[in-house]
């Protein structure tokens, strides 16, 4: 395997802001603060998705050197389902489709269930990050 150089601070970064926002809204008692920071978790979401995207696709080319070609985003997730560095290939898709809503029309009916789904986003590109700086940081 080769040594990749991967910087991970700013995927990092995102989740620790979507983590932080999702947080503020599980203790939020006021409704009308609750809507604006369920917007903010929605954005949270959106970026955090992206650059997490952006990671597995920059990992994939680097170390296993994957091309474009080779490279749509159910098969970044099939790979690195394999490699064991996600841990749910259906979720990841869940993800993108969640992801696919805000990007094409924002409707609010169909944006706020996606706070639901932040708490498993968490857990599973928690994961993603520790088994990526587990590889990173392997000599």
């Amino acid at each position: 395997m080769k040594k990749t150089e991967l910087d991970l601070s700013n995927f990092k970064n995102s989740l620790s802001t979507l983590k932080e926002c999702y947080h503020d809204l599980t203790e939020q008692q006021d409704e009308k603060l609750k809507t604006y920071i369920k917007d903010s978790c929605v954005k949270r979401f959106e970026y955090t998705y992206e650059t997490a995207k952006k990671i597995m696709n920059k990992f994939l080319k680097k170390e296993y050197d994957k091309t474009e070609k080779d490279l749509t985003i159910n098969n970044i997730f099939r790979e690195m389902y394999g490699l064991g560095l996600i841990n749910n290939f259906e979720n990841w898709v869940d993800y993108r489709e969640k992801r696919n809503i805000t990007a094409h029309e924002y409707n609010i009916d169909k944006t706020y269930p996606i706070v639901d789904i932040i708490p498993n986003f968490i857990e599973d590109t928690a994961f993603l990050i520790t088994n990526l700086e587990k590889i990173l940081t392997d000599d």
